[in-house]
C-alpha cells in the first residue's frame, strides 16, 4: 500500500463502505492521510399521524404512508419509534412495513430490500415501540440516491383498523467531510 498512487488509493476506497475506510485509514500514517474523512450525520423522518380502516376483502392491502427524501450517503443503521394501536378487539392485522427503493434508468423506482413487520403487530391498547436495524438489507444494501417507503397495512376482512398517533424515523448517514 506505501507504493501505491494516492489517486489509486482513493479510488480503491470507492468501493469500500465508509466503515472499511476508517479501518483502513488506521493501518498506517499515510492512508490516513489521503483516505477520505466521513462525519455521522442524523436525518429524522416524522409521520403523519393517522387512523385508517382497511377494506372488507382480502387480509392483505398495503398502502403508501409515506416516502422518505432520497438518501445522500451511505446508511449505518436505522432507528424507529411508533407509538400506535389497532380497533381494540378481534383479530390483529395491522402492520408497519419498509421498504428500500431505487430509481432505474427510467426514473422509476423499484424494491431493493423490505423488512416486514417493524413493531410487530398492532396491540389492542395503545403501545409505543421501538426498533434499530443495522445488519439487514434494507441498511446494508442503501445507497445514495436511493430512498425509504414507509408502508402502512390496517388488514382486511372487514372491521380492522390501525391508528398511530406518533411515527419517528432517524437514519444515521456517513457523509465525507474532505
Amino acid at each position: 500500500m506505501e507504493s501505491l498512487d494516492e489517486l489509486a488509493l482513493v479510488h480503491i476506497a470507492r468501493f469500500l463502505h465508509p466503515e472499511d475506510i476508517v479501518r483502513l485509514g488506521r493501518t498506517c500514517k499515510r492512508l490516513h492521510s489521503v483516505l477520505p474523512r466521513f462525519e455521522l450525520v442524523e436525518e429524522e423522518w416524522l409521520g403523519e399521524e393517522f387512523h385508517i380502516s382497511g377494506p372488507h376483502h382480502g387480509h392483505f392491502s398495503p398502502e403508501l404512508y409515506f416516502d422518505a427524501p432520497a438518501l445522500s450517503s451511505t446508511v449505518m443503521k436505522l432507528s424507529m419509534s411508533v407509538t400506535w394501536l389497532d380497533q381494540g378487539w378481534g383479530n390483529r392485522k395491522g402492520e408497519l412495513f419498509l421498504v428500500l427503493m431505487r430509481p432505474n434508468a427510467d426514473g422509476l423506482a423499484e424494491k431493493v430490500a423490505e423488512y416486514r413487520e417493524l413493531f410487530g403487530i398492532a396491540e389492542h391498547q395503545e403501545k409505543t415501540r421501538g426498533i434499530v436495524i443495522k445488519q439487514h438489507p434494507v441498511v446494508n444494501e442503501a445507497k445514495p440516491g436511493d430512498f425509504y417507503r414507509f408502508m402502512r397495512n390496517a388488514g382486511g376482512g372487514g372491521g380492522h383498523r390501525l391508528i398511530v398517533t406518533q411515527f419517528r424515523a432517524v437514519a444515521y448517514l456517513f457523509r465525507i467531510i474532505n
